[in-house]
Formats: C-alpha cells, sequence, structure tokens
C-alpha cells in the first residue's frame, strides 16, 4: 500500500471506493509505505484526518525548527534507507516497533501488527537493501 501525498485526500479516496473495511479485513500480509504506514494508525495530525485505526496510536509533524520533509538517506537499525516525509507515527504501544531512527528525535520507522506492516522509509528508493526488505516480505507472504 505505497503512499505519497496527504493523509486526508488518501482517506478521502478509500472511502470514496469503500476500501476501508476491506483494508481492516484482510487476512492476507499487507505492507503500508510511508504515507501507507501511516494511514494505518487512528488519527494523523496531517489535515485532522481519522486513519484505518488499525494501530492504535497517532501520525504527528515534526517539531518546529526541523528540516522538512525530511529527505534523504538514514538507518533503521544499521542498514539506511530512503526517506521523504513530514510527518511520523507514535504507536499508543511499543510493542509493534520494528524498527526506529533519528531524526531530531527518535521514531518509529518500521511497526507491525499481526498481518499489517508498515515502513516510513521507501525501500523501491533505497537500493539494494530495500529490495531485500522488499524481497524478505514478498517470500513470507508466500501462501
Amino acid at each position: 500500500f505505497p503512499g505519497v501525498g496527504s493523509a486526508s485526500s488518501a482517506m478521502q479516496e478509500l472511502r470514496q471506493q469503500e476500501l476501508i473495511e476491506v483494508i481492516k479485513g484482510l487476512k492476507i500480509p499487507f505492507l503500508g509505505i510511508c504515507l501507507g504506514m501511516q494511514l494505518l494508525f487512528d488519527y494523523s495530525e496531517e489535515g485532522k484526518t481519522e486513519c484505518l485505526g488499525i494501530i492504535p496510536g497517532e501520525v504527528k509533524r515534526f517539531d518546529e525548527g526541523m528540516k522538512v520533509p525530511q529527505i534523504g538517506w538514514n538507518n533503521v537499525g544499521k542498514e539506511y534507507f530512503y526517506f521523504v516525509h513530514s510527518y511520523y507515527c507514535v504507536p499508543k504501544d511499543k510493542k509493534y516497533i520494528t524498527g526506529t531512527t533519528e531524526y531530531g528525535t527518535k521514531f518509529c520507522s518500521a511497526v507491525q501488527k499481526d498481518n499489517f506492516y508498515g515502513l516510513q522509509f521507501h525501500p523501491e528508493k533505497s537500493g539494494q537493501e530495500g529490495l531485500r526488505v522488499l524481497t524478505e516480505f514478498c517470500d513470507a507472504s508466500k501462501i
């Protein structure tokens, strides 16, 4: 579930296409990328938007004084991936966090709850490491 754009317009489109309950009811592995990850949460400050509510928590804008959007390479654990974003996810429970990154503050850059996975970075723009992440997700998701 890739994402580029704003939370409010994306959620509006999902409502119009009647996809919200379809997505929430999925039992197959689901991967949200960037905005796609953010939409998994309850609420986004971007446009004061109610999101899918799959992962409890909210999406916040980086603090004043931070250069936004964050554009470029940053690490998740020991690997580097490509980021482009102005907002970051704050899960209510840390048990959903599978990766973190530092950009002015330590933030959640990867999540998982049940069959729902999210990545704040863009694996499709992250060279070999991004390809590895996508390949591992696809391999693990084979039914």
